[in-house]
């Protein structure tokens, strides 16, 4: 009898999982919860009545649920916008649903309501290599409870009725939701107010904030449709040591949007990362950071014609103070 090694992944799905674990940091979790969607959608050992695979993200803000998702679309297509979005904050009211199934026939704006869900939307979002489609339903905790029993359909029956009648297809579908549920609590606690734990104490690694997170997830949604999903996938804090990695991926973003290079030296590596971590607000606050002492000033130099296309500008750091110089 041969013992299965289930650790062993397929080579396509390691192929994939190495594109977007690079964009993905210290989020393990995350990472192999993707790689379990390709290995299942490969090997079609899944329930073909429903959807391919729904997860539930959450954890404290700006540690990368949505773009998590953005790159594991990257991974599958190359272009991480090939995914449908739905800003779940939009939806707030009950019929504020008409905007993804459109209005019946009779009512206030049947003709001029198109809905965002129907099967040719869907078809146009499949790939060579993934003939599915991924939805992001993003902060689903903001929207109303209409939309959480519309998910219900969804995730059990794997199909949606329209208001023309029209039934969508939703099996050929992958739905990550993301929320902040408990983001409050969470800061909270890293802040040190959770027990005994006293401010800058790492308390993540005890899985005490996985435990609030997750509580105020299930105080917050239906045992119904938490008991759909397939898995509620956590979040980290980032650590000292990701922001470093996230600070490359910015400035690489940062070089795509102007025909410059920025250079930092490490002593302005060093200060960015030091201003910018915070275990609170996490990439978000090192976003502000980079906007602040290196879009800003670099936006400056390009409006008054001090920065041509093609320079280089090396940033710096001298008695505290940031410095920038100009190079070709």
């Amino acid at each position: 009898m041969k013992k299965l090694n289930t650790s062993l992944r397929s080579p396509a799905a390691m192929a994939m999982r190495d594109t977007f674990a690079k964009r993905i940091v210290n989020q393990s979790e995350a990472v192999d919860a993707y790689t379990d969607v390709l290995e299942k959608f490969l090997s079609g050992f899944y329930d073909k009545t429903k959807p391919i695979a729904s997860y539930l993200f959450i954890g404290p803000t700006g540690v990368g649920k949505t773009a998590s998702a953005e790159a594991f679309v990257e991974g599958l297509t190359g272009n991480p916008k090939q995914m449908l979005k739905i800003d779940c904050g939009e939806f707030q009211h009950s019929h504020d649903i008409s905007k993804i199934v459109g209005s019946p026939p009779g009512y206030l704006g049947h003709r001029e309501t198109h809905p965002l869900l129907n099967n040719s939307k869907l078809m146009s979002l499949h790939g060579p290599k993934s003939p599915f489609a991924v939805i992001l339903w993003d902060e689903i905790e903001k929207a109303s409870d209409a939309l959480w029993n519309l998910m219900l359909g969804i995730l059990d029956k794997g199909s949606l009725t329209l208001g023309t009648n029209e039934t969508v297809d939703m099996t050929k579908t992958i739905n990550l939701m993301t929320s902040n549920v408990g983001a409050k609590e969470s800061a909270h606690a890293v802040d040190g107010g959770l027990g005994f734990a006293t401010p800058g104490t790492d308390i993540t690694d005890s899985g005490e904030l996985k435990t609030i997170t997750t509580a105020a997830a299930r105080r917050k949604f239906s045992p119904e449709f938490l008991n759909r999903l397939d898995a509620i996938v956590m979040f980290n804090t980032l650590r000292p040591e990701d922001i470093d990695k996230i600070l490359d991926m910015e400035i690489e973003k940062l070089h795509q949007r102007a025909f410059i290079t920025v250079i930092l030296s490490p002593a302005a590596r060093k200060e960015i990362a030091r201003l910018g971590y915070s275990r609170r607000d996490n990439a978000r606050f090192l976003q502000r950071t980079i906007d602040k002492h290196i879009v800003v000033p670099v936006s400056g130099g390009i409006a008054t014609k001090q920065i041509d296309p093609l320079d280089r500008v090396i940033v710096d750091v001298h008695d505290g103070l940031f410095e920038y110089h100009i190079g070709v």
